[in-house]
């Protein structure tokens, strides 16, 4: 199914452009039979979640919800993996001819969210998000993600080595982020992510003494011992 999958970035421009003519009406007419229940599952997602009328689309809690749904269905009914997470023409085609209503909704006539800018297509950022921070379970999940926001969102898709993603590695230092005594210091993932970008170039965090937790410990432990420092530069 996925190797018939062929969108081009110029696809996808000419297809953006037709939707940026009447994008009230952007829902699909017509989607191909094997990605029709991920469609209705995703819509359907979208109605439950705004059944609470607190709720907002354009927000983080908004960008949880959804990005769980996605993550669940393609993994259990699409046999979706990292290889293919990482094709922007899968990207590009869900956004613009399964879900563009969906995108519309959440993220407005913005090309870089549906299309152009490969980090910045919001469905690719909220699997990878959740993928990057997957614990096990989806409740475990779930729960180290409640109290973060959308630029935790933005800094973790964003790290992107030059080998890709560290998966193992990124999944614990999420897991530490919200660890009672990290939570005072600004900025905090933003700050040890680029800690970790300069030190894994010297030091491999699997071989260092206690291992990738231990080596994620002590990228925290060294803004929550200058936090004083910290806090002077962030003013």
């Amino acid at each position: 199914m996925w190797e018939n999958v062929v969108y081009t970035k110029a696809q996808a421009k000419y297809k953006f452009q037709q939707i940026e003519s009447e994008p009230e009406n952007c829902a699909p007419r017509q989607v191909k039979k094997a990605f029709g229940p991920l469609r209705d599952i995703m819509i359907k997602g979208k109605k439950i979640f705004l059944r609470d009328e607190t709720t907002k689309i354009n927000s983080y809690a908004f960008d949880l919800h959804m990005g769980f749904i996605l993550y669940r269905v393609l993994k259990e009914d699409y046999g979706f993996n990292e290889r293919l997470a990482a094709q922007d023409e899968v990207w590009r085609y869900l956004s613009l001819e399964i879900l563009p209503d969906l995108v519309y909704e959440r993220c407005g006539m913005n090309d870089q969210r549906f299309y152009k800018e490969s980090r910045r297509i919001w469905l690719k950022t909220i699997w990878w998000y959740i993928h990057l921070s997957w614990q096990g379970t989806e409740e475990k999940t779930r729960y180290i993600l409640k109290n973060n926001s959308s630029d935790e969102i933005l800094q973790l898709v964003d790290r992107l080595g030059d080998g890709g993603y560290r998966v193992e590695l990124t999944r614990e230092i999420i897991r530490q982020l919200n660890i009672d005594r990290n939570s005072t210091v600004p900025r905090l993932l933003r700050r040890v992510l680029k800690l970790n970008t300069a030190r894994v170039k010297l030091i491999e965090p699997s071989l260092s003494e206690g291992g990738i937790e231990s080596y994620v410990a002590d990228l925290y432990e060294y803004f929550s011992k200058n936090l004083s420092k910290v806090e002077e530069k962030s003013r």
